[in-house]
């Protein structure tokens, strides 16, 4: 009798078992660094205290739009980089931040050096990393932030009652970290000797 019960139950696992394990294939996301840029939200923005004093009336923390990349993303086009192929990591500015910047445009170079060979996610980020431009963004890791020269990679909050800046945004080809300002080629760290006004 107790082999009968074992046996019906050792069936029933089986059952239950998953069959032999068979590799998935690897899946794409059927957009390129450029397309996402395209279609990805960045920061929302949120009417603030203006809001209750609209006609209608909003609500401070009420979204009303996204700090998108489409500015950035114009001026990677009309400097005729490919972010079709290749692998990537793009330090892409919001629109507030093209607005406020880099409202002239920029030039290839500035472009450029928002833009990494290679796949570098948030989290892996630890040392500094080399642009289009040959140049390195420089990485230093302070206030519990993640800073590559002067952008913080993750920023948690826009400072308007709005959201964290989107990091690790996944294209077929590489990855893509919103930030809030633009990058400079030519930045340079300040130390304590040097002081923030540059004398020694």
């Amino acid at each position: 009798m107790k082999f009968a019960v074992f046996a019906v139950l050792a069936a029933s696992a089986n059952a239950f078992a998953p069959a032999a394990f068979v590799a998935r294939p690897s899946t794409g996301l059927n957009a390129n660094l450029a397309e996402t840029l395209k279609t990805m939200q960045g920061p929302h923005i949120c009417y603030g205290s203006d809001g209750p004093t609209m006609d209608p009336p909003h609500d401070e923390n009420e979204i009303k739009g996204y700090d998108n990349c489409d500015k950035f993303l114009a001026e990677v086009e009309k400097a005729g980089i490919d972010l079709s192929s290749g692998e990537y990591t793009v330090f892409a500015p919001v629109n507030s931040a093209m607005e406020k910047f880099a409202s002239g445009g920029m030039s290839a170079e500035e472009v450029k050096y928002h833009i990494a060979e290679g796949k570098h996610t948030s989290g892996s980020i630890s040392g500094d990393i080399t642009t289009l431009t040959g140049k390195a963004l420089i990485y230093e890791r302070k206030f519990r932030k993640t800073f590559m020269d002067e952008a913080i990679i993750g920023q948690v909050d826009n400072f308007g009652g709005g959201s964290a800046y989107p990091v690790d945004v996944a294209a077929d080809n590489g990855v893509i970290h919103t930030i809030s300002v633009t990058l400079d080629p030519a930045y340079t760290k300040q130390n304590a000797e040097a002081g923030l006004g540059g004398v020694a």
